[in-house]
């Protein structure tokens, strides 16, 4: 009998498409971490340097500027104590927010209470309702796990518009493989012409409103504006519960649940849709970060996911509602056949035959080591 596959290290397994385990029972994404690890050292002394480093570098580019820094917040615990830890250090950031009219009230209310306390302008991006409720819808149709693609990348696209309006060379976004792991490509892949390709599939020729980020932007805005986007909490000793005490107690910020629960989109798309209908735990990434840094033991983590995640039946109402979809059609999109990014048009032939300049631009500091680790295997 087989036995099944299963990480040593994480909690990653065979829910995981193509998840690969070498002869010493340790997974890709472990390796990818150790990799990384490498370009974001956790030696105190090295770490603090660079902190210096990169901030001096992003004041010296908003000399004369109204901003030094774009920084994108959402009310969960990462974006705020982000931006708290950025004006600690001297930087003047303008805050942007994505209401793709998800958002959370608790979360909303982070927001503002962190913004108006640290006096710092607020820019939110509102979405066309309509058309941004199709996109969503069409993900459904289209039976994929990364229904939430639509949003990570109107929101990349959001900051990149904002720093080259306002002339802005850096981007700090509060995402971290330290504390919440590395998402496998299989379930979240993230893509301008993916996103085209599904929605042209379900009725969808043109976007009239949505902030889409094609690879041609993509590349105008990191080679030709030379505008670097950074995962900000790499860079220092980052500790969510910790942040969440001090959030509390000097902001007074309220916790919302669990990993991306202060979007309610999101909180069931990850806590319960990919849950049911993929089979899909995404607790055991945001659980695998702080496991292979020795912060809490698989025992721990184990019991952690020993019961399914908690989203009720009255989110999922709420949701089906909110989009507008009969009941008979959602139960329709909950039988279908799994697809994967792989059965639309992509991206992703492009990339590889350029992953050598993908590479380079990574060394050069023109490109997060994160967004290659996440794309390529070697």
């Amino acid at each position: 009998m087989k036995r099944p596959k299963k990480c040593s290290r994480c909690l990653f397994d065979e829910t995981i498409p193509n998840l690969r385990i070498d002869e010493n029972h340790i997974c890709k994404y472990c390796r990818k971490h150790e990799v990384l690890i490498k370009f974001y050292s956790q030696n105190d002394d090295i770490r603090a340097k660079s902190l210096i480093e990169l901030v001096e570098k992003v004041k010296k580019t908003g000399i004369r500027r109204k901003y030094d820094v774009i920084v994108g917040v959402s009310g969960g615990v990462d974006s705020s104590y982000m931006i708290h830890k950025v004006v600690d250090l001297g930087l003047r950031p303008l805050a942007v927010y994505f209401d793709n009219n998800w958002g959370s009230k608790i979360s909303l209310e982070n927001i503002k209470k962190i913004t108006t306390k640290l006096n710092i302008d607020l820019f939110t991006y509102v979405v066309n309702w309509e058309e941004f409720k199709n996109i969503q819808k069409a993900f459904l149709y289209a039976s994929v796990p990364c229904v939430e693609v639509p949003t990570d990348l109107a929101i990349s696209s959001v900051l990149y518009q904002l720093a080259s309006k306002e002339s802005v060379k850096y981007i700090f976004t509060g995402a971290s493989f330290i504390t919440e792991g590395t998402v496998p490509l299989e379930w979240s892949f993230i893509d301008g012409t993916y996103i085209k390709s599904v929605c042209k599939n379900y009725g969808i020729k043109n976007f009239d409103n949505y902030p889409l980020l094609s690879l041609k932007k993509l590349f105008y805005y990191t080679f030709i504006k030379k505008i670097v986007q950074v995962p900000f909490n790499n860079f220092y000793s980052y500790n969510k519960q910790s942040a969440k005490k001090f959030l509390t107690k000097n902001y007074s910020w309220e916790d919302y649940g669990g990993h991306h629960y202060e979007n309610i989109y999101s909180k069931w798309a990850f806590g319960w849709y990919t849950f049911h209908k993929f089979g899909f735990d995404k607790r055991k990434v945001s659980l695998s970060g702080p496991l292979r840094m020795g912060e809490i033991t698989k025992k721990e983590a184990l019991e952690m996911i020993k019961e399914p995640p908690d989203i009720n039946q009255k989110t999922t109402d709420y949701v089906v509602k909110k989009l507008d979809l009969k009941n008979e059609e959602f139960i329709k999109i909950m039988k279908a056949r799994p697809n994967s990014f792989k059965n639309f048009k992509t991206s992703m032939t492009f990339l590889l035959r350029f992953r050598k300049l993908v590479g380079l631009s990574v060394k050069l500091g023109f490109i997060s080591p994160v967004v290659y680790e996440k794309f390529f295997d070697e």
